[in-house]
């Protein structure tokens, strides 16, 4: 172990487990890596970069799973939750990533350990228990087939009751390509984009339980509680009505903005649908109880429950989030708030990406209603927009790929190419992957962020629209509302933002918290966990190092300019019902250029020679697993 700054915020620890081999190893990692890199997705890129042969198919044995929960994950700072899984993408094809917060993450800190790199695949199911130092592959068949509130269930029985349980449901077994990793049984965190629980599907690791004893080793203890408790004082009156509803609570905002996606991202209004699934409503109706990740002051999720066809109340565990109401309820028409409810439960269960999935069956919906899919693709099930149980049906069928649901299994661009015609038309995506639920013709840096987001279209990749609505981030001179529907400024806005939610994933931080910790904050918590002396600018240096990484992986599998585009619906189609236009193709384009100008890459998408050297980037393999 060399450098004399071990074991000040990390313990250098990372697990190597080979399914294929059986085999279980513990290495050390250099001093260097975790300040070009920090945690999180950033230092899980580059052990995915130089571990994996990105030339073979996701789901080979060759390509790897890597975890790696962020550097405050585990520790007193509020919003450090978050641990990110990532691997090449059976959905896109390309860099993938999914995150997750709950205290999975934490638990796997105490450990000991920084991350767990999965190589190989099993002959036949299994589970991983990682009990501190003790480390077993476990058999699983008992496992297989079931849903992942029962797995998580029989797991703290076999293991610890109070281990962590990460597992996938039927989704992942098989092989959905929209699969997510969900963890906690019934508290149901999802690692939910790009395909993560196929990936476990692939290697038949049904789940990944924890149990540690440990705590996360910090440079200035007393100055870490005190910055932490600090913090957790201020943060709660920052978030008003997210404290008691969860971003659920926002869905009549964003419907009164222009940004809340209606019937496939064709309609304008949808008022009293948005009221009828709310937070509010939610809260009222469902709501028994609050609850939180680990350590975090906002309680921003509850449990809820609806009454089954008998009419007796069930705990279907977690409520749907905003981007589960807006991808199970605005997307599809669909105010019928039990049935969204359901829907989110089912998604949770089988293990799904309820962004992907209501888009997928939204996408299902209007291809139905163009005669472009009948009902011999379904199994007889009528498609209409509002049918709950229609929709009920439709993630049933894309969990066990029956019918139409096999062909959404791959995700919606995949499906519409095998179905022809005009229905690549009618999908909203970026390389494949789904848009969350903010249109960016209500903000237009969210064009941008989702053109050249990492992994494809994805809200979580920048944020810029809450600079846009007036968040302040005095570092970069942001300090009032900005016009959203303007190009100017908006290719440095949404590069800034890529930049700081890099860091964002790297420290393991929830990014509701960019309401509230802008770069000098963060730097400040990093400072005091580690005895480190940065600045917010070394911060956000490594933000660009860590986003370019992550372009640079992408671009060794091919990606270019003409995969950096917004769909079509986006770029030549108005929003029905409210004066709110398309993004013109000129200004798109224009916003684009400016935004390779700023990263350093060259026309086509690359990033340059030059611009690897500033960022002490290379093509050269770089770890070095003592």
């Amino acid at each position: 172990m060399a450098g004399k700054s071990r074991g000040k915020g990390y313990t250098g620890r990372i697990l190597l487990v080979d399914l294929t081999t059986r085999t279980v190893e513990t290495r050390t990692l250099p001093d260097e890596l975790y300040k070009k890199y920090l945690m999180g997705s950033g230092l899980g890129a580059r052990l995915l970069m130089d571990l994996g042969d990105p030339t073979v198919d996701p789901f080979h044995p060759r390509n790897p799973l890597v975890i790696v929960p962020g550097f405050f994950t585990g520790t007193t700072i509020p919003g450090g939750t978050r641990t990110s899984f990532v691997s090449r993408s059976p959905l896109t094809g390309i860099w993938g990533e999914a995150t997750v917060g709950g205290t999975w993450g934490a638990e796997f800190r105490c450990t000991g350990h920084d991350g767990l790199v999965v190589l190989g695949a099993a002959s036949s199911p299994v589970y991983l228990w990682i009990n501190d130092d003790h480390v077993e592959i476990r058999p699983a068949e008992r496992l297989w087939g079931k849903d992942t509130y029962e797995a998580g269930d029989l797991l703290l029985e076999e293991t610890d009751p109070k281990a962590k349980v990460a597992a996938i449901g039927q989704a992942g077994e098989n092989l959905v390509r929209i699969a997510a990793v969900m963890v906690e049984g019934r508290h149901a965190r999802a690692a939910g984009r790009t395909g993560m629980g196929a990936v476990m599907g692939a290697k038949k690791l049904k789940a990944i339980v924890v149990r540690g004893t440990r705590g996360v080793p910090v440079y200035n203890p007393a100055g870490l509680m005190g910055w932490a408790l600090k913090k957790t004082n201020e943060v709660p009156a920052m978030f008003g009505m997210f404290t008691v509803y969860g971003t659920s609570g926002s869905i009549e905002t964003h419907e009164e903005r222009g940004g809340l996606p209606i019937k496939n991202f064709q309609e304008g209004h949808w008022r009293e649908g948005a009221a009828r699934i709310s937070g509010k409503t939610i809260h009222e109706r469902y709501a028994v109880k609050s609850s939180s990740c680990s350590g975090c002051p906002i309680h921003c999720w509850q449990h809820v429950t609806i009454e089954d066809g008998n009419g007796v109340r069930e705990n279907v565990g977690h409520n749907p989030e905003y981007e589960t109401l807006g991808s199970f309820g605005a997307m599809l028409l669909n105010d019928d708030l039990p049935s969204v409810i359901r829907a989110n439960e089912l998604c949770n269960r089988y293990g799904l990406d309820t962004i992907s999935a209501g888009n997928s069956i939204a996408f299902a919906i209007e291809a139905f209603e163009r005669g472009l899919i009948s009902e011999r693709d379904t199994g007889g099930l009528k498609l209409a927009w509002g049918d709950g149980e229609a929709i009920l049906a439709m993630v049933e069928q894309v969990a066990f790929r029956k019918h139409l649901g096999n062909l959404l299994a791959d995700g919606s661009l995949a499906a519409s190419r095998k179905i022809g015609g005009d229905a690549e038309k009618l999908t909203i995506t970026v390389k494949g992957l789904e848009f969350p639920m903010h249109d960016p013709r209500a903000f237009w840096s969210m064009g941008i962020n989702y053109a050249t987001g990492a992994r494809g279209a994805c809200h979580l990749e920048g944020l810029p629209f809450i600079v846009e609505t007036g968040v302040p981030m005095p570092e970069f001179g942001y300090n009032a509302k900005l016009n959203p529907r303007i190009t100017d400024g908006k290719a440095l806005l949404a590069a800034r933002m890529h930049n700081l939610m890099a860091i964002y994933n790297g420290l393991g931080m929830c990014k509701f918290y960019a309401r509230a910790f802008s770069p000098t904050p963060l730097t400040e918590a990093l400072n005091t966990l580690t005895g480190w002396k940065w600045t917010w600018e070394d911060l956000m240096k490594a933000g660009d190092r860590i986003f370019t990484l992550k372009r640079l992986y992408s671009t060794r599998l091919g990606v270019r300019r003409e995969d950096d585009q917004l769909p079509h619906r986006i770029l030549t189609q108005e929003k029905r019902g409210k004066e709110m236009p398309n993004i013109p193709p000129e200004a798109f384009r224009k916003m684009m250029d400016e935004y390779y100008q700023i990263r350093g890459w060259t026309p086509d998408g690359l990033p340059t020679a030059e611009t690897l050297s500033s960022l002490d980037l290379s093509e050269r393999k770089e770890v070095v697993l003592a």
